[in-house]
């Protein structure tokens, strides 16, 4: 349980730990210098360290609270600005509020008088402590942005090796292979020259698609990989097949989660074939607004809802959509969108990606 509290609640757990430990040597120091003579002197250091220990413990809940909402807000100016007020005024409030808690729960006649030699005593001690405690928000900070980072980078890694095993299985997909054999069979006697085109090509896309398992790839080699598999759908199913391509020029180096694009490639195939008797149309659309990069894939039909994926599914794009909204989500985190729609008898998926340099 406590192991539970602590991953809720590392930033406090953290500073409250170097508060105590600050607040035992802070009572050490009095014991060492405090004249033995005094009376009740161990009692007075104990309870007046009690009670501004409570003091910082307020103090501590406050910073804790600016600190967040500065990191939340990603204002690291105000961050800084917040650490220097918490350190100049700090001392000041620490010491009236530990003479309020002396006063009203113990003794009035051991407060000394509030004055600006007694802030100047206190206050080099106060201001170390809230810099301690300061610095130790900031190291548990990048500690949690560290962990994260890793752990997004594992399941970064986790996912393109799982993304590989179901490319290599699309790549080498038998029922794929088997259609695109049988065409060119067919192809033999009736039309040489489109079976000798679609050996060249298939061997082309194999050859490219096997070699090619970077997590990232450029627009213009992953188009390149499309366009090999779209003249093979297009060469096998002849007039009832065809494919419209718009990549703006600018866009050609821009690096993108790599098979992004050719998943919805082969599920507007797929998918387009399923719920479109007349001619399959395959537009993809690559355009640049700003910084926003728009990505469209749109075929003719009607919007179909893949199989579930414990079901069988010989294609193997039952779970493509939901691998593509797993890898934006981690190459792109909040800097994405994705939509599946139909408009004017065509389907449409888009995804939108902003922050893109185009440069």
């Amino acid at each position: 349980m406590s192991k539970t509290l602590y991953h809720k609640y590392p930033y406090f757990f953290n500073m409250l730990f170097v508060l105590i430990l600050l607040s035992v040597i802070r009572i050490l120091d009095m014991f060492a210098w405090a004249p033995e003579s005094y009376p009740d002197i161990a009692k007075i250091i104990l309870i007046s360290r009690s009670f501004e220990f409570l003091s910082f413990l307020a103090l501590l809940f406050l910073m804790l609270y600016s600190y967040l909402w500065a990191i939340k807000k990603k204002y690291t100016a105000l961050l800084i600005v917040l650490i220097i007020v918490f350190a100049l005024f700090g001392p000041v409030l620490i010491r009236l509020l530990t003479a309020w808690l002396e006063i009203t729960f113990w003794r009035a006649d051991i407060v000394e008088p509030f004055t600006l030699d007694l802030i100047k005593k206190y206050a080099p001690g106060c201001m170390l402590v809230i810099l301690f405690l300061s610095a130790t928000f900031y190291l548990t900070h990048l500690k949690l942005l560290f962990d994260k980072q890793r752990e997004t980078a594992h399941k970064a890694e986790t996912l393109a090796k799982d993304m590989q095993l179901k490319m290599l299985r699309y790549q080498i997909n038998p029922h794929f292979l088997f259609n695109v054999l049988n065409s060119i069979h067919a192809l033999i006697d009736e039309d040489t020259e489109n079976a000798k085109k679609l050996v060249v090509e298939m061997s082309e896309y194999y050859r490219y698609t096997l070699n090619k398992q970077q997590q990232t790839i450029s627009i213009e080699k992953e188009v390149e990989s499309i366009t090999k598999y779209l003249e093979i759908q297009k060469i096998r199913f002849e007039e009832k097949f065809a494919y419209e391509i718009s990549i703006d020029q600018n866009l050609s180096a821009v690096l993108i989660p790599s098979f992004i694009i050719h998943l919805l490639i082969e599920n507007a195939v797929k998918f387009g074939r399923k719920s479109n008797e007349q001619k399959l149309v395959i537009r993809l659309s690559v355009k640049s607004f700003d910084d926003l990069l728009v990505i469209k894939v749109s075929n003719t039909g009607k919007l179909v809802k893949s199989a579930p994926q414990n079901e069988n599914n010989n294609d193997g794009t039952g779970s493509g959509i939901e691998n593509i909204k797993s890898r934006l989500a981690l190459f792109y985190d909040d800097n994405y969108s994705f939509s599946l729609t139909e408009e004017d008898n065509m389907v449409v998926a888009a995804i939108e990606i902003k922050n893109i340099s185009t440069k």
